[in-house]
Formats: structure tokens, C-alpha cells, sequence
């Protein structure tokens, strides 16, 4: 029997993981190739700082990326989890590392915009009824007891 395509929803579930990913992955990239430049300038957050939450957050991106195409059930909550945590690390990175910009209120809708589409598309009733089907395909694993 074919699998049914994936739901429009997922897939843009599918494509904020992406981002977040690539965007942890070039984080990390950078950061290995300047981190001369970096330490030059005297950067405000240390190459450590960096170089880990780039590869946190590839490392997570991926996880997530198999969990939504493998259709886990902890996948949807999962990516949701993910861009909230990604807005407090840009929110705190802004705030308390970074220079005052005058761009405030266009941060602060496209961040309350970024969060209503992450949860809209979560709690759609295609990407809960996407996921859910994982577990129905599934065989229980069945236990000998020939020895």
C-alpha cells in the first residue's frame, strides 16, 4: 500500500527545521573559519559559546529532520519546542550581547509570527493525524520463548 503524501503543514514543519539547522550548521562553520577574526575584534560571545550552539543546534535540526520524516509522534512537539528555544537564544543573544537596533517592533512580530505558525502548524488536524499513523503501522515486537 502507497504512503499518502506528507500534509502541506508538515512539510512547512519540515522547512522551519531545515533553517534552523542550516542556520546552526553555517553558526558553526563561521565560527571555525573566523574564529581568529572573532578573537581579533574581541567578539561579546565566546567562540565556545559559538561553536556549540551552532552544532547544538545542527545536531537537534537533524534529530528533529529523521523525527519528521520517520513520522515520530514526538516529532511535531519537538519542532515547536525548537523554534520557541531558538527565539529565547536569539531574544537573549539581542538583549543582553548586542548593540541597540531600531528595528525592535518588526523583531518582536516577526517573532510572535514565527511562534503562531510553529503552533498552528503543530496542533493542525492532518499533521496530528500524520503523526499519529506512525504508531499504527508498526509491528509489536513478538517475544519467543524457545530457548
Amino acid at each position: 500500500m502507497p504512503e499518502k503524501r506528507r500534509p502541506f503543514g508538515v512539510t512547512l514543519l519540515l522547512g522551519m527545521v531545515l533553517l534552523l539547522t542550516a542556520w546552526g550548521a553555517t553558526r558553526f562553520a563561521a565560527v571555525l573559519r573566523w574564529q581568529d577574526v572573532l578573537a581579533e575584534f574581541d567578539s561579546s560571545l565566546s567562540v565556545l559559546y559559538l561553536l556549540a550552539t551552532g552544532a547544538g543546534w545542527g545536531a537537534a535540526g537533524g534529530v528533529l529532520v529523521f523525527g519528521i520524516l520517520r513520522r515520530k509522534r514526538w516529532a511535531a512537539a519537538g519542532a515547536f519546542t525548537a523554534v520557541i528555544l531558538w527565539l529565547v537564544e536569539y531574544w537573549v543573544e539581542r538583549l543582553f550581547f548586542e548593540t541597540s537596533r531600531a528595528n525592535l517592533p518588526f523583531a518582536l512580530t516577526v517573532s510572535a509570527l514565527l511562534i503562531a505558525l510553529a503552533g498552528t502548524l503543530t496542533n493542525l488536524p492532518r499533521t496530528q493525524s500524520y503523526f499519529a499513523k506512525s504508531e499504527a503501522h508498526e509491528q509489536p515486537v513478538e517475544k519467543s520463548n524457545s530457548a
